[in-house]
């Protein structure tokens, strides 16, 4: 998510930039000119964050399946845009594709090596 509001930061940049040039090759007032069209440059940085927010949509909407999904098993998730994937935090710290994970982070019961049925621990056989 850090990267999405970079975006974000450098489009209100860009937007402010482009304003300062404009004033400054006008020989205009920066604040005066701020302050007089107000309601444009804010529709200005508006309509370029909901540009961002929209070319960052699919990596949005699989940042909050990551978070929601880590909700549920109760574990720290993020997204990470750079791999496209979500990774899970495993108890020494690090984090793994979620895809990849053998049992939920925290759990007892990673590998025991043993070859018994792992159903019998839910349904006792009689």
């Amino acid at each position: 998510m850090w990267l999405f509001w970079l975006y974000e930061g450098l489009a209100f940049v860009a937007v402010i930039l482009l304003v300062f040039g404009y004033c400054h090759f006008r020989k205009i007032g920066f604040w005066s000119f701020i302050w007089k069209y107000l309601k444009w440059v804010s529709l200005a940085v508006l309509i370029a964050w909901l540009t961002v927010a929209i070319l960052c949509r699919v990596d949005l909407y699989n940042a909050a399946h990551c978070y929601f999904r880590g909700e549920s098993m109760h574990a720290n998730t993020k997204y990470s845009i750079f791999l496209g994937e979500c990774q899970v935090e495993t108890p020494s710290g690090s984090y793994v594709p979620i895809e990849r994970a053998r049992a939920l982070p925290g759990s007892s019961h990673h590998d025991q090596g043993d070859n018994s049925d792992s159903t019998s621990e839910f349904y006792p056989v009689n």
